[in-house]
């Protein structure tokens, strides 16, 4: 099986989560345009500003666009959903994108307000980390905003470095080294799967 086949695959998959909630994790498809404008609308002033790296409502069209239509092998936006009342409600999202060499990806995420605190961004890290590393990536690395104290406690405990951003103080970026001698260590290293 190849690295992508590995890090991509094509089956429906659950995250545990707190509070014996079941999360799917499942790609963003050209469809969800409205389900993701819908998230990230819901999101607190606060949690979309973080996301963001700045104020925003909701995401422009050429944004939403562009999420929704992903190649899928080197950039990925996942939704990890749960069921409420019988219908799929979504309480995350993560984007993931690899540099052109290949040797760097980043990601982003978001966590619905109300699921805060329950660990669904650690897993969310987690599963990301796999993927990348399947992938041959050698770091994991974000933009955070210096005020955003849960990311950066959450990317702390998940063993990344943050260094200054020279060119803007207001962020930090996060590093982790998922160089081969790293990945060994990393428990579980096939990556959760994902619903097609």
């Amino acid at each position: 099986m190849s690295a992508a086949a590995r890090a991509q695959p094509e089956f429906a998959g659950a995250l545990p989560a707190a509070a014996g909630a079941c999360l799917t994790l499942r790609p963003i498809s050209p469809q969800d345009g409205g389900v993701l404008q819908t998230y990230i609308r819901a999101l607190s002033w606060e949690s979309r500003y973080n996301r963001f790296l700045g104020a925003l409502n909701e995401l422009p069209a050429a944004e939403l666009q562009r999420v929704t239509h992903l190649d899928r092998k080197y950039e990925l936006a996942l939704l990890a959903e749960t069921r409420l009342d019988g219908a799929p409600r979504v309480v995350a999202e993560v984007r993931y994108a690899f540099s052109p060499d290949r040797r760097e990806c980043e990601f982003a995420l978001s966590v619905a307000d109300a699921w805060h605190g329950k660990g669904i961004g650690a897993l969310l890290v987690a599963d990301v980390e796999r993927r990348a590393a399947c992938l041959g990536a050698r770091r994991l690395v974000g933009e955070v905003l210096r005020s955003n104290e849960p990311m950066k406690a959450l990317a702390r405990k998940a063993g990344f470095a943050l260094a200054d951003i020279p060119r803007d103080a207001r962020l930090v970026r996060i590093v982790k080294d998922l160089a081969p001698s790293r990945r060994a260590r990393i428990p579980g290293s096939v990556p959760l799967p994902i619903a097609a």
